[in-house]
């Protein structure tokens, strides 16, 4: 059928979704798992320390958790999502029952677990109804594995061994693909010495501290500071991840236009005035009293800091399209003009672009990883 790419795109995107959620969904049920046990002395998230270490297991898996990919990239694509899918769908649905076991059984879990939307929407509904907390897990695990079960079952590592693709789609997918004999070996020097990338990797650094305290800590700010519900929590913690896939999107268009900016500028003005903006957002919010006031200021924040991500892999990958040592505006222009890889940049920024305004970084990693390494 002509088409399919556009079917193992959505599933790909729903598969990485489902396991992105399962990472942060932690950060939401606690505010239901604390309540919920208040007349246990013994259970151990009554204990400030514990539930910390709980919050930093998230983190460390996010560290070790990439790891193996540095190695797995010989496997089959399907195999490694796969894999990360079981292993997401497991540590998932099996947390309520290592929460009931205590501590080291739930850290593990936690721990293991490898994707906010229907997080925060599913965890506020499933909260307020009979179901419970522990529902939030089940859904999410069966969902995460639904939607990887389907991604194995459509996608070949070769697309011409794809039974649901047409001969015509084949050409359109293998168009403009050059195949290299002989893999170039990673220029670590050059890495370590370019400010450029050492700028991105701050600029990285500052995005995942900033998520990360807003994906675990927003929602008990939002129950327990603010008072507002659980229900209302988890819709309100929904609704800035709308708005920031509306900035990816209007952001990306900006930048591939220009702005009438030359190409350092073009990436650099969106970052300064709205990361200036979030900045001061997540500022004021822990010094207004008004809770509607602070709530919108939370809210702006994530709205806004959630497109970092769009300026930091556009600009590695303008620095990865370039031999080294080319780094002023007029050799980059001139080198792009006179080699055959300007059309394999240029197709490369629309895809990137395109799956940072779905926020499928970890998705962007592993396939265009494979891809580079493969020559697919």
């Amino acid at each position: 059928m002509n088409g399919f790419r556009y079917v193992i795109l959505l599933v790909s995107t729903l598969s990485m979704t489902f396991i992105y959620s399962n990472r942060i969904v932690f950060g939401f049920t606690v505010i239901c798992q604390v309540p919920d046990n208040t007349t246990n002395s013994d259970y151990f998230l009554n204990e400030s320390a514990l539930k910390a270490w709980m919050f930093t297991a998230t983190a460390i898996g996010m560290c070790l958790g990439p790891i193996p990919l540095y190695w797995a990239y010989t496997l089959d694509t399907r195999i490694l999502i796969l894999i990360y899918g079981l292993v997401s769908t497991f540590a998932t649905t099996l947390y309520p029952l290592a929460d009931a076991f205590g501590l080291w059984p739930s850290l593990a879990a936690r721990f293991f677990s490898i994707g906010p939307l229907i997080t925060m929407i599913l965890g506020g509904e499933m909260c307020s109804s009979s179901l419970g907390w522990e529902a939030t897990y089940y859904v999410l695990g069966f969902l995460t594995l639904a939607s990887t079960l389907t991604f194995a079952l459509f996608y070949t590592q070769d697309v011409k061994n794809n039974r649901f693709v047409s001969d015509e789609e084949v050409v359109l997918i293998l168009e403009g693909r050059k195949v290299e004999v002989e893999k170039a070996p990673v220029p670590y020097r050059y890495l370590l010495t370019d400010v450029s990338i050492w700028t991105s990797l701050l600029m990285f650094v500052g995005y995942y501290v900033g998520m990360i305290i807003y994906q675990q800590y927003s929602p008990t700010f939002i129950k327990q500071v603010l008072n507002y519900s659980v229900r209302e929590t988890g819709y309100f913690s929904a609704i800035p991840m709308v708005f920031a896939i509306a900035f990816k999107v209007a952001i990306g268009k900006l930048i591939d236009h220009g702005l009438g900016l030359n190409q350092k500028w073009r990436l650099a003005a969106p970052l300064v005035v709205l990361e200036s903006i979030s900045a001061l957002s997540i500022f004021l919010t822990g010094f207004v009293d008004n809770r509607k006031v602070a709530l919108f200021f939370d809210m702006l924040f994530a709205s806004l800091h959630f497109f970092v991500p769009v300026i930091c892999i556009r600009s590695i990958q303008i620095v990865s399209g370039l031999p080294h040592g080319w780094r002023n505006e007029k050799s980059c222009k001139s080198y792009q003009m006179t080699t055959r890889r300007r059309t394999s940049i240029k197709k490369s920024e629309k895809v990137i672009g395109s799956q940072n305004n779905i926020d499928l970084a970890l998705a962007v990693a592993l396939i265009w990883h494979k891809s580079v390494l493969r020559n697919l």
